[in-house]
């Protein structure tokens, strides 16, 4: 075997290593509070019976496709666990995005996230930030419970306006007319013919009472607050571990803080 060892110079002069406190201490003094999910893949399966005529037998074979019926992945293949609460840093990714590059206008989606070592992110993590809320809207079928969940949680925002501190949760819930159609008065008020529970959930038993709610099977859109979250998407450094020696004889691994691209999860997952 042919080896090239590499020639080490005699000094090593001046030596700069990087200090890990002050990466911690920037993460806590200018970081914020996330919820992070881990990913894993989920080992359930779909079967397809294998008739061979040769041996007149029936055998099983896994195809490696997830199930559609699994309760735990639901069909996607993969599941999250391990939900905690962390600090880290969030900033954009680019004030100008490329249309043409890879994630094209999804790019305007994305931030890139800092975490500490102990929290090493994989892909498909989820990251929801707990102090921010954005608007979302989604279109949805009014089933038979006086509750309903929305994709997200509906978040309350406190607004300081010229009347006072005011809190809101829904701007607003349109609902279609029995031929398909809408009007502008086909709008809900929260407090009046719907609220929203504790858990974030739209509670319509003000309006099933009036009459006022969406019967079974209408349509309705619902625009709201929601905490935003992400998805990792991409590890733009693939490690950002480095080596120690300060005030030491030998070098030592040092750990530093992990930095991950991430997209708004509406919008790619």
């Amino acid at each position: 075997m042919t080896s090239f060892p590499s020639r080490q110079p005699s000094k090593i002069r001046p030596r700069v290593d990087f200090d890990a406190e002050k990466f911690r201490k920037l993460v806590f003094s200018k970081g914020v509070d996330l919820e992070w999910e881990q990913c894993a893949e989920c080992p359930c399966h779909r079967s397809v019976n294998d008739f061979s005529l040769s041996l007149i037998e029936t055998t099983s074979q896994a195809t490696g496709e997830a199930r559609p019926d699994c309760p735990l992945c639901e069909g996607r293949g993969y599941f999250w666990h391990s939900k905690q609460e962390i600090r880290a840093i969030v900033t954009g990714s680019s004030a100008n995005s490329n249309a043409f590059a890879i994630y094209g206008e999804y790019a305007r989606g994305m931030v890139n996230i800092t975490t500490l070592p102990e929290h090493l992110p994989a892909y498909g993590d989820r990251f929801t930030v707990l102090d921010s809320v954005r608007v979302f809207r989604e279109t949805k079928i009014r089933s038979s419970n006086a509750i309903e969940s929305t994709r997200y949680p509906i978040q309350g925002r406190t607004l300081d306006l010229n009347t006072g501190l005011s809190t809101v949760k829904v701007l607003r819930l349109q609902y279609a007319n029995a031929d398909g159609t809408s009007l502008i008065t086909n709008v809900l008020t929260e407090g009046v013919d719907f609220t929203v529970t504790a858990e974030g959930a739209l509670d319509f038993t003000l309006g099933d009472t009036a009459q006022t709610a969406p019967g079974e099977g209408v349509r309705y859109s619902v625009t709201y607050f929601a905490r935003p979250r992400y998805y990792v998407a991409d590890h733009p450094h693939t490690h950002r571990d480095s080596v120690r020696k300060h005030k030491a004889q030998t070098e030592s691994p040092l750990a530093l803080p992990v930095q991950v691209a991430a997209s708004l999860e509406f919008m790619g997952g």
